[in-house]
């Protein structure tokens, strides 16, 4: 056969071929996500209608944002679920899951409320259920995830990848009034907050999360140097007690500064526009506690809790947060890009698990810690 005679016949060969290759070809498989998201959907029809879980009110401020979650959530999944927010403390709920679990009992709530740093115990000690396919799941549910805007690991972090969902912050750093001083003559790390100097001009909140969490800094070999460090900041401090107590005394000028969640000025100048307030992160750390949800093992309604853990990462819901709920880690409100870029240039530390904070948190959380921990608490509160 001449050439011209096989480039007549090569369109019939190229189209017999291609028939050949169609037909031989099997069918494409159906996407994994929407059919793992079909099958959780499927299984949470079965459970209860009302389900129960703990939640901070600082993601959904008030009970009308929850039940316009509550029903954006129903139709989003088509559902009709109650879900339930159980008045009361974080620690109280978990307490009370791990104290079932390990009587062999179940938990009473399908989802949990907790922080990044205590989020590690509930891993390692199996309280915490692992959602497979979370990653085809969360690509479902959150359009900004399968946009690839945003990664999972964005919103289910390091040290408790599957098992948690990260929803806000609270970020720790240190409001001040402008009109009793300028932001130059501040301590800017904690370690200067020990200089006499500043005795008697701020005040601190009890809490010890930041201080913990400051200690990875000075461990292993250096933690009697960050006990003096706490002790002449608590002889130094002027008193003791909760932000919601502190900033209004702040602005009528009582004291100069105090240690606080920044957030917390946001909400109070959102109410007092004017006061004259402000806030910076302090250069050595700046802690970011991460408001985590989780599903417990063997808890009620799995597949409606898991459902909400994750569809409270979805862009509407992020949108009802308010100005004392910022997300730094993949937050895209106007809020957010404002705290992110104040933090920028600082040593953000938020309990990620990468190796050398692994170690430090199972050290701070064991029986070897004890003491440290103890004289850390007296040191900053110096019995108030």
């Amino acid at each position: 056969m001449g050439i011209e005679a096989v480039r007549r016949g090569l369109p019939a060969i190229v189209s017999l071929s291609l028939v050949v290759l169609m037909t031989a070809a099997p069918r494409p498989a159906l996407s994994a996500g929407p059919d793992v998201l079909k099958a959780m959907i499927e299984r949470a029809k079965k459970e209860p209608n009302t389900v129960n879980g703990s939640q901070t009110r600082v993601l959904l401020a008030t009970p009308a944002l929850i039940r316009k979650a509550n029903q954006m959530f129903n139709k989003r999944f088509g559902l009709n679920k109650t879900i339930s927010i159980v008045e009361g403390t974080d620690n109280n709920f978990t307490s009370q899951m791990m104290a079932a679990l390990d009587l062999g009992g179940k938990p009473k709530l399908a989802f949990y409320t907790t922080n990044g740093g205590d989020m590690p115990s509930f891993v390692s000690g199996n309280y915490a259920a692992k959602i497979k396919d979370w990653e085809a799941l969360l690509t479902e549910i959150n359009p900004r995830v399968k946009s690839g805007a945003i990664k999972p690991g964005d919103i289910s972090r390091p040290g408790y990848t599957g098992y948690a969902f990260a929803h806000s912050n609270r970020l720790k750093g240190v409001g001040y009034n402008k009109s009793l001083v300028a932001l130059k003559d501040l301590p800017r790390s904690y370690a200067e907050m020990a200089d006499p100097k500043y005795k008697g001009q701020y005040a601190i909140e009890p809490w010890t999360s930041h201080w913990k969490a400051l200690g990875a800094l000075y461990w292993p070999n250096r933690l009697e140097e960050a006990l003096r460090i706490y002790d002449a900041i608590g002889k130094n401090t002027y008193v003791v007690a909760r932000s919601h107590q502190l900033i209004p005394r702040m602005a009528q000028g009582e004291v100069k500064f105090m240690t606080l969640n920044a957030e917390v000025v946001a909400k109070f100048l959102a109410k007092n526009p004017g006061a004259p307030l402000d806030f910076y992160f302090m250069r050595d750390l700046t802690l970011v506690e991460t408001t985590m949800m989780f599903t417990a093992r063997s808890g009620p309604a799995p597949a409606t809790g898991a459902l909400w853990v994750m569809y409270l990462s979805h862009p509407d819901i992020q949108a009802l947060r308010g100005p004392d709920a910022p997300n730094v880690m993949y937050g895209e409100l106007k809020t957010d890009k404002y705290m992110q870029e104040r933090l920028k240039g600082k040593n953000v530390w938020d309990w990620k698990m990468n190796e050398q904070t692994t170690k430090y948190w199972q050290w701070i959380n064991s029986k070897a810690a004890k003491s440290f921990n103890g004289k850390l608490k007296k040191a900053i509160r110096q019995r108030r």
